[in-house]
């Protein structure tokens, strides 16, 4: 084996080991942001909701004429609107709420409210 490949090699493991313990010591830092998967944490609101946004947001839609219509019927039913953010579906929503395109807030723009968890 060459100078380099075992050098590289013997570099491979040590490389590995630091990422390792870099990604172990983010996951109990308070200063580095834990990953966030919006679809993940939409689907485990479904589920342990049992889809009340989705029957919620169906009510709202039918009797909303505009879009702060549709954000404050489901205020109403204690969802808030999601938080301005640059990751999936933050940026979306605040466009079409601020096009006031009712037809594009769908029921991935709510949240829970913090006061009814």
């Amino acid at each position: 084996m060459s100078h380099v490949r075992r050098r590289a090699a013997a570099l491979c493991p040590a490389a590995g080991m630091a990422l390792l313990g870099a990604l172990l010591a983010s996951c109990s830092s308070e200063h580095v942001p834990r990953l966030r998967f919006p679809q993940v944490e939409q689907a485990t609101e479904a589920m342990h909701g049992g889809g009340e946004v989705y029957r919620d947001h169906r009510t709202c839609m039918e009797s909303a004429k505009s879009a702060d219509d549709l954000v404050q019927c489901m205020g109403a039913a204690h969802w808030s609107f999601v938080a301005h953010g640059s990751v999936f579906p933050e940026p979306e929503c605040w466009e079409a709420r601020e096009r006031a395109e009712l037809e594009r807030l769908g029921s991935h723009c709510f949240v829970r409210g913090p006061e009814h968890p």
